[in-house]
C-alpha cells in the first residue's frame, strides 16, 4: 500500500492563524511555527509496514486515572512496552504516574491538553494545543513527546498541518477495542486484536475495568502468536508509516 500526501497551499488559513495570534488569542506558540508553511502533509499513521513480527499497544489517558496503576504493573509483569497518549491536563494533575511510564521505558505521547474536538480549533489554536501538552510532559518527566493522538481520532488539513509544524507525527490506529463502550466485554476485546492481529499493527485502548482484565489475555495471546510488543516509534525505526484502505 502506498503511502499517500496532502497537498495543502492555504496562505488564507496561515493568514487567519497569525491574526489571531497579533490579537492575542494565543500567547504561548512561537510565530515562526505559522510561517513555516508545509507544502506536502503526510497522512496519519494507521499502521506501520515491518519485516518485523511486532505490532503496538496504544493507551490514551485522559480519564480512568484509577486503572492507570493496574495497566502499569500488567505491562511490567509481562515485560512488554506500550505507549501512552496522555493528556496535558491529566498529565499535570497526575505527575507520578506520567514519571512513572517514563520509568517503565513505556513512551509518552501527546493526546491534547484537554480533549477539545481539534477539527474545531484553528491553525494557531492546535499548534498551542499540542504544544502546551508537551510543555507539561516534558516538566513533569523530562521527555519531550514525538507522537500526537488527537482527541476522537479527529484530523482535517489544519490538525494535519498543526501537527507537522510542532514536529509531531500524528497517529491513529489499526485496531479498536472500543473499551469505552459498556457493552465491549473483556472476550469481545480480546477476541476482536487476537483475529486481527498482524505486524505493524497498532492497538487502541483507554483506562478502564474491561481493559484491566482483557489486558493479560491480549498480551498473553500475542505473545503466543509470537508477537513482539514495542512503542510505537520503536515500530516506525524498523519499518514504513503506512495508512488504512
Amino acid at each position: 500500500m502506498r503511502l499517500y500526501v496532502i497537498s495543502l497551499r492555504g496562505p488564507v488559513v496561515r493568514l487567519c492563524a497569525l491574526v489571531v495570534l497579533l490579537m492575542g488569542g494565543v500567547s504561548f506558540v512561537n510565530p515562526r511555527l505559522l510561517r513555516a508553511s508545509p507544502t506536502n502533509l503526510p497522512i496519519p499513521v494507521y499502521r506501520v509496514e515491518t519485516a518485523h513480527h511486532a505490532m503496538a499497544l496504544t493507551i490514551n489517558v485522559v480519564w480512568g486515572t484509577e486503572y492507570v496503576p493496574k495497566m502499569l504493573e500488567e505491562l511490567r509483569s509481562a515485560q512488554v512496552r506500550a505507549t501512552f497518549m496522555v493528556g496535558g491536563a491529566w498529565a499535570k494533575a497526575n505527575p507520578e504516574l506520567v514519571r512513572e511510564m517514563v520509568a517503565d521505558k513505556d513512551e509518552v505521547g501527546n493526546h491534547g491538553y484537554r480533549h477539545r474536538h481539534p477539527n474545531q480549533l484553528s491553525l494557531a489554536e492546535n499548534i498551542a494545543d499540542i504544544t502546551r501538552t508537551n510543555q507539561v510532559i516534558k516538566t513533569v518527566a523530562g521527555v519531550q513527546p514525538t507522537l500526537y493522538a488527537p482527541p476522537y481520532g479527529e484530523f482535517n488539513r489544519t490538525v494535519l498541518e498543526a501537527s507537522q509544524l510542532a514536529h509531531m507525527t500524528l497517529v491513529m490506529w489499526t485496531i479498536d477495542t472500543i473499551d469505552w463502550r459498556e457493552s465491549s466485554s473483556v472476550h469481545y476485546m480480546t477476541t476482536k486484536v487476537l483475529t486481527r492481529a498482524a505486524p505493524g499493527a497498532l492497538v487502541l485502548m483507554h483506562p478502564t475495568a474491561r481493559t484491566v482484565a482483557a489486558l493479560p489475555q491480549i498480551i498473553q495471546g500475542l505473545k503466543h502468536r509470537n508477537f513482539q510488543l514495542v512503542t510505537v516509534s520503536r515500530l516506525l525505526l524498523w519499518g514504513h508509516a503506512r495508512t488504512d484502505s
